[in-house]
């Protein structure tokens, strides 16, 4: 019973690997594969070659197929925004709101030229598609970093950092617009770009004036006095006039 199942076996083989050839080299040259065995070996590792092409291939698409679905949302998004932008503006206009009209076109120019994310309008479906958008091509660009860095190829992982970077940098956006210190004391953004300090409980109000932006803070001056306060994402520092700048008190961005 076991020769007999052995025999069936070994017959079909002999026809799963005949016909294997066959589609791939063609009946008539079915007879080489016994006179010349390395022929096979060749064959293989065309096969071989051929996979790894289409391998390669594959993840080439990944990654272009994340580049196009980055830049179809952020164009999407980008869009929406411009609308509400002008459908706010529009609305000011109908009302005789030009003052509201002027800050809402003030803040869509400074969005578009330093994109500082705006505060006359909402923005919270905006912030959430670029993040999907930035997270989806980060991680398409991680997959394809780590692959060329295991493969022991930092110059290709070394440019793919940085078609990542050249391509997620104009689509990350300022959204500090709220801070909140230690003690309740609130800094917040205007409609006009000022800062408004609201601090013991409502009682007491300090405009200020934007004078720098930088990656770690904002550095704000008042309207009426010399002070100057930094505002990290972990503390606030505070100068008045010459004074050196001094540890304030801690805080964080609300927003």
């Amino acid at each position: 019973m076991l020769e007999g199942c052995d025999a069936d076996l070994n017959s079909w083989r002999a026809d799963t690997d005949q016909t294997a050839f066959e589609l791939f080299e063609g009946p008539s040259q079915s007879m080489q594969r016994t006179n010349h065995p390395e022929q096979n070996l060749d064959q293989v590792i065309m096969i071989l070659a051929y996979a790894e092409q289409d391998q390669g291939k594959s993840k080439k698409n990944d990654l272009e197929t994340a580049q196009q679905e980055f830049k179809e949302r952020v164009e999407a998004a980008m869009k929406s925004i411009d609308e509400l932008f002008e459908k706010e503006k529009a609305t000011a206009i109908k009302r005789g709101n030009t003052h509201a009209a002027d800050l809402i076109e003030r803040q869509r120019e400074r969005f578009k030229e330093k994109r500082i994310l705006p505060s006359v309008i909402r923005t919270t479906h905006f912030e959430k598609e670029i993040v999907i958008a930035v997270t989806a091509l980060q991680k398409a660009y991680h997959s394809e970093i780590l692959e060329s860095t295991r493969d022991g190829n930092k110059a290709k992982a070394s440019l793919l950092e940085t078609k990542a970077y050249n391509e997620i940098s104009a689509y990350v956006f300022d959204g500090r617009r709220t801070y909140v210190r230690e003690g309740g004391a609130v800094y917040a953004i205007q409609p006009d770009n000022s800062w408004l300090e609201v601090k013991n409980k409502g009682k007491s109000h300090v405009r200020f004036h934007e004078v720098a932006r930088k990656s770690d803070y904002i550095e704000l001056k008042s309207k009426t006095t010399d002070v100057r306060a930094r505002l990290y994402n972990d503390r606030v520092s505070a100068k008045h006039g010459y004074y050196p700048w001094r540890h304030f008190k801690n805080g964080r961005w609300a927003q």
